[in-house]
């Protein structure tokens, strides 16, 4: 009995030091550890019981959750933007959109924006001030892989009227065209071979070499000396260890915006050779193309020769170009050369500065003088990875004769671009 009465005399004093314990922790703001149970009890020295052990949560009743709250949760460190973007020793992709996913089927899109403000001076000494929001470049893509097959699809969004009217569809609204649709193969790891609506190899080249697309098109692509995409088919072996690549293509030779218009076809040959792969050199690389064939409906000359260098770096790229044309749209017997020289640096993740300087002689036989200088310069930055922004400045100078066949060409702007990709 009277061991009873301690016992219940003891738990009644527990339960209280317990309640007090609580009390002083929820004041004190402070986890505070329970306090260990008494070894023994004083009067008969009796030994308290083990306490049952704690019942494992069923089903019904769910185990606390273990996470911890959001604040104190460790962050995981911000990662600096990296240049894994950047091919070293190659060109960047001929249209980004659905590049950058993973998976068999990957889709994607690339947005240039635009607002631009343009002064152009007229050949009276006239100025004229205009300014427009664009988008360049509106591209939906979807391409999918399995094993060596692989299908693309590039959907581009244009004006439907043609450069230089002014009524198309419902106006002159913004219309969807085929830029990109093909099927391809690709054996061994080296071999890729698609047909249908496929790049070419020299512009897209050019473009995914200095990587500034948003800024401007290539030399060739701006003043028609060879177009981006075409239908045809087109083989590219990829030379081991990294010392470049060989291509041939045959395609119909008017462009992936226009029909065929003659019964010849166009035939294409690349190279790229880096002769010092897999060292500080590896970016340097010797490039050359040629083009044979017609265009337009009177089978005119559409032969070009294309040759130069090229720095493909993460941080610096940067190319000299020159481009030999016999014939110039419907003139077969014309002949034009055209120079271009760029660079493109990030010196610091993130922020991009680039130059680019083209010179083209429209007219290499006939007299007077029929040349066209360009200059841009432009200072970007990558706001995320997917999301760029450039301001660009160009200034274009015709001779009077390129001015006469140019009206407008003589002309300075300044643009605020924004780039979405994925």
């Amino acid at each position: 009995m009277k061991a009873r009465s301690l016992s219940s005399a003891l738990v009644g004093a527990l339960f209280f030091a317990s309640r007090t314990l609580l009390a002083q922790e929820v004041d004190a703001g402070a986890p505070v550890a329970p306090p260990a149970p008494p070894s023994a009890v004083t009067a008969g020295q009796t030994t308290e019981p083990a306490r049952p052990a704690p019942i494992a949560p069923t089903s019904s009743l769910p185990a606390p959750s273990t996470v911890p709250h959001e604040s104190e949760a460790p962050k995981a460190p911000a990662l600096e933007p990296p240049r894994a973007l950047v091919p070293v020793g190659r060109a960047a992709p001929p249209t980004e959109a659905a590049t950058r996913g993973a998976g068999a089927i990957r889709p994607g899109l690339e947005i240039f924006a635009q607002y631009a403000a343009r002064n152009t001076i007229g050949i009276d000494g006239n100025r004229t001030f205009f300014h427009v929001f664009d988008v360049p470049r509106v591209h939906a893509a979807i391409e999918g892989e399995w094993k060596e097959a692989r299908g693309r699809i590039v959907l581009e969004a244009t004006r439907s009227a043609s450069e230089g009217s002014l009524v198309g569809v419902a106006g002159d609204s913004l219309v969807v065209r085929i830029r990109e649709a093909y099927v391809g193969y690709r054996a061994f790891g080296l071999v890729d071979v698609a047909a249908g609506v496929v790049p070419t190899l020299t512009v897209p080249n050019l473009d995914g070499t200095w990587m500034l697309r948003p800024v401007a098109p290539s030399v060739l692509e701006a003043n028609g000396l060879l177009a981006p995409a075409d239908l045809g088919a087109r083989a590219r072996v990829e030379l081991p260890s990294g010392y470049g690549f060989l291509a041939v293509a045959a395609y119909n030779g008017e462009g992936y915006t226009s029909r065929e218009l003659n019964r010849g076809k166009n035939v294409e040959g690349a190279l790229e050779i880096h002769p010092l792969p897999g060292g500080a050199l590896a970016p340097l690389g010797v490039f050359a193309s040629f083009t044979g064939g017609s265009s337009g409906t009177a089978l005119s000359q559409a032969n070009r020769l294309v040759s130069g260098v090229v720095w493909q770096g993460a941080t610096v790229r940067a190319g000299a170009i020159v481009a030999h044309a016999w014939g110039v749209a419907d003139l077969g017997a014309a002949r034009a050369l055209a120079l271009t020289t760029f660079v493109r640096v990030e010196p610091i993740p993130r922020l991009y500065v680039g130059a680019r300087f083209d010179h083209v002689v429209r007219d290499t036989v006939n007299e007077p003088a029929n040349m066209l200088s360009t200059v841009w310069g432009a200072l970007g930055y990558r706001l995320l990875d997917p999301i760029e922004s450039f301001v660009a400045v160009t200034r274009s100078v015709p001779t009077r004769r390129a001015e006469d066949e140019l009206p407008g060409s003589n002309f300075w702007d300044v643009r605020i671009i924004g780039r979405v990709v994925f």
